[in-house]
């Protein structure tokens, strides 16, 4: 027994690098768009993580532009406020350190973070379709499912992210997950989320067609249109049978049809696989649950047409200051003083039109260099779906700014080291030194301002 426990003991710190990286993020979805303690907490542990590394291969085409993005969103937001602490650097600077961080492990470790990512995704599936049916039948209050991130549409991102990892095992590790991940983005309508997916599973099934013929293209997409209807649609159950009937006590029923369901969920793979005619009727009744999704929100259309004026509105204040940008947070206070709509949010609904607007041209170019360096080296069957995912959503939403989102999506598809270039032992030590005592100064700043 003692043996057994020095040996897990060993094993355990001969991959702590792993596990912190892990550990971060779990902290970052805990804290949804974020928490500048906690976050400066984090930065500084991992920073003096990484001062413990040597010499790695890492790609700079994606760390330096992170780092000028950074740079001058510390300068916009110390312009604006006289501080760094009450814009985006102080949380958003912990990117480039996790994204250094996952440079120095093996190729054997990071398919098991990727794992572990599509592990913890399930569990806050899980924990979320709990909360639902908590808040339905206890609480009396059925809503759209925001799960440990606490929106919706962040919910339902993170989801389809976590969906696409698990994709990328091609069914053969948990396979019992997936209809939990379906389930719960079908709690959160969250149309967005949908067309992300949609738009993922075109590139998916582009790519699939590159390496296989028309026919085994079309079975492969009805199977998995197929599998993707039944969760989602059971999703949608749970959701009218808690919020649109007088019993909301009904739910649970269709919730032990669910846990049968993902029990019986490689079967019911097989038996699709062998079943065409079947299969292909499951996948058209995506188009009965794409219905039902609108009846349910009927007013998703107007929201979407609302996004597009605020992005419009948005471009109007490009040239306001195209180097600095107006300041974090301030497009929100021009924009209740000018004569368009008054959309209340913090945040234009697409990524670049944001920064670009509140930190300048170069900030966003950054972003925009990060986006072309990806799809520059990334050709893969499961990776590339999930990055063409994000990007539309980042393009209609603000899945950017929910730091969780975007750490599962550089453990998931980051792949640091591919195409990468050498950083010195010195230069490594001297970076992950630099931003320690970035970080310490924004909790030191934070903490006095408070």
């Amino acid at each position: 027994m003692r043996k057994k426990a020095a040996y897990a003991y060993h094993q355990l710190l001969n991959h702590y690098l792993l596990i912190c990286l892990f550990f971060a993020l779990i902290v970052l979805t805990l804290v949804g768009v974020g928490n500048v303690i906690l976050v400066s907490l984090l930065g500084v542990l991992l920073s003096l993580v990484g001062v413990m590394q040597g010499r790695t291969n890492v790609d700079l085409w994606i760390l330096l532009p992170l780092l000028v993005y950074n740079v001058f969103s510390w300068i916009s937001s110390y312009r604006t406020f006289g501080n760094p602490v009450e814009g985006f650097v102080s949380l958003q600077l912990i990117f480039p350190v996790i994204y250094l961080l996952s440079a120095y492990l093996s190729p054997h470790e990071q398919l098991r973070l990727r794992k572990l990512c599509v592990v913890w995704v399930g569990v806050v599936a899980v924990l979320g379709i709990m909360q639902f049916l908590y808040g339905a039948v206890v609480m009396g209050s059925a809503k759209r499912l925001g799960g440990l991130l606490g929106n919706p549409n962040g919910m339902g991102i993170y989801l389809v992210l976590g969906w696409y990892a698990w994709l990328g095992f091609e069914g053969r590790f948990l396979s019992r997950l997936e209809p939990f991940l379906l389930i719960a983005l079908g709690l959160t309508l969250s149309m967005g989320s949908f067309a992300a997916m949609a738009v993922g599973i075109v590139t998916l099934l582009a790519l699939k067609k590159r390496q296989h013929s028309w026919f085994d293209t079309f079975s492969y997409c009805r199977v998995l249109l197929a599998r993707i209807s039944l969760g989602v649609a059971i999703g949608f159950l749970l959701y009218v049978g808690a919020a649109r009937t007088n019993a909301s006590w009904i739910c649970l029923f269709i919730a032990a049809y669910a846990l049968y369901a993902a029990w019986c969920w490689q079967r019911f793979a097989t038996f699709l696989q062998e079943r065409n005619k079947i299969a292909f009727l499951l996948a058209m009744l995506g188009i009965l649950v794409a219905a039902g999704a609108v009846i349910m929100r009927p007013s998703a259309a107007a929201t979407f047409g609302e996004r597009l004026a605020m992005i419009k509105n948005g471009i109007g204040y490009l040239g306001m200051n195209p180097l600095f940008g107006v300041g974090p947070y301030q497009w929100r206070v021009l924009n209740l003083a000018d004569g368009d709509i008054y959309f209340n949010t913090n945040h234009i609904h697409n990524i670049f039109v944001h920064v670009g607007v509140e930190l300048g041209w170069i900030a966003m170019a950054m972003l925009i260099l990060i986006v072309v360096r990806c799809f520059w080296k990334r050709k893969d069957f499961a990776l590339l779906p999930a990055c063409v995912a994000f990007l539309f959503h980042s393009m209609i939403d603000t899945g950017f700014f929910y730091l969780g989102i975007v750490a599962l999506l550089l453990f998931t598809v980051g792949e640091p080291c591919r195409g990468g270039s050498a950083l010195s032992f010195i230069g490594a030590k001297v970076l992950f030194s630099l931003l320690a005592l970035v970080f310490l100064g924004n909790l030191w700043w934070y903490l006095r301002m408070i």
